[in-house]
């Protein structure tokens, strides 16, 4: 069953032949899903782990991190007529039925990001697992680990000749690797620290907010991820996929009445540029804007989408009926503004 946003992402991907093979750990098995359809898993709360990126056929580049408080879930042909029972209504209906939302009480399940909470990682692939992280912290070993070396050999020996001099750098080399992993260890202690006790205290600002907003938080973080890829895989971008690696703050007000979400969050985009897969990260603000006005009203089974003022058949990755010209209502209850 594809979304909009689906379709939108495996144009992108077909104009250059990629296909991204994406990973699920489910329990004690590797899952899969590929965007070009050759093999797609039934993934229930999978958790992301591995990201291949393929053209033509060929492995170019690999993506392993991703945050595993995140479980996703797809539904496949082979599920499509099990029966489902709405978490919000407790209606019963096919699975089929309810690609678009609950076809009785309209609540919307269809995207992933339905479990996330902040604080259980703490960073640590962002410090530890860090390539130059780890050539810093060795190059800071090997000159504390030379100088010491020097120390010792110029106060034990009574002259300093070319053969102390290569003294230096054996006892040097040798003293920094058995001190590698001590400063690894301590470095990380003292970095990831402050760090989780800065996540530890965004965790308890999040389960606040939630708690105080009263907003469903599976449905918003559905809409929010549909919005994003709408964002991101429409023609006027030039990004072909990407990851929320981590949401770091989320702070509502209200203006006219209407209710808005800022959503911080640490983001990492991908771009297929001559040949190459560009990966830029950076930190992303999102504002999301509650609509109080009645969303297009989904039936049960297969969903013609008419224009509500003239009637004809409409096409909903469409802002506006292209008869009539009239806004087409909203699918989701937040939506994306800039």
């Amino acid at each position: 069953m594809e979304l909009l946003t689906d379709i939108s992402h495996k144009n992108k991907l077909d104009k250059y032949n990629i296909n991204i093979k994406t990973k699920y750990i489910v329990g004690n098995k590797i899952l899969e899903r590929n965007t070009n359809n050759s093999h797609n898993d039934d993934i229930t709360n999978g958790i992301r782990c591995e990201k291949d990126y393929y053209v033509n056929n060929q492995l170019i580049e690999t993506e392993k991190k991703f945050d595993s408080r995140i479980e996703y879930t797809f539904i496949s042909k082979d599920q499509e007529n099990i029966e489902y029972m709405c978490p919000n209504c407790g209606m019963k209906s096919k699975l089929k039925d309810v690609d678009s939302g609950c076809p009785y009480c309209h609540t919307y399940y269809n995207i992933d990001y339905t479990k996330k909470d902040l604080g259980g990682k703490y960073h640590y692939d962002r410090v530890l697992h860090n390539t130059s992280y780890r050539l810093f912290t060795g190059l800071i070993d090997i000159i504390i680990s030379l100088l010491l070396a020097y120390l010792y050999i110029l106060s034990t020996s009574r002259t300093f000749n070319a053969y102390d001099f290569s003294k230096v750098f054996i006892y040097g080399l040798i003293l920094a690797l058995i001190l590698y992993y001590f400063f690894y260890a301590i470095d990380a202690y003292i970095i990831l620290t402050p760090i989780k006790k800065y996540k530890d205290n965004q965790n308890n600002k999040q389960k606040e907010f939630w708690k105080r907003t009263n907003i469903d938080k599976t449905k918003f973080f559905n809409n929010f991820n549909y919005e994003v890829r709408s964002k991101y895989y429409n023609n006027t971008h030039d990004i072909i996929d990407f990851d929320i690696i981590d949401f770091d703050e989320f702070v509502d007000y209200t203006d006219q009445d209407i209710l808005y979400v800022k959503v911080k969050a640490y983001v990492r985009t991908v771009k297929y540029l001559n040949g190459k897969f560009i990966k830029k990260y950076q930190t992303e603000t999102y504002t999301m804007k509650k609509i109080n006005d009645k969303s297009l009203e989904l039936d049960k089974g297969t969903n013609v989408i008419k224009c509500h003022n003239c009637g004809a058949s409409i096409d909903a990755s469409k802002e506006k009926c292209e008869y009539c010209d009239t806004a087409i209502k909203h699918l989701q209850e937040w939506i994306l503004i800039d």
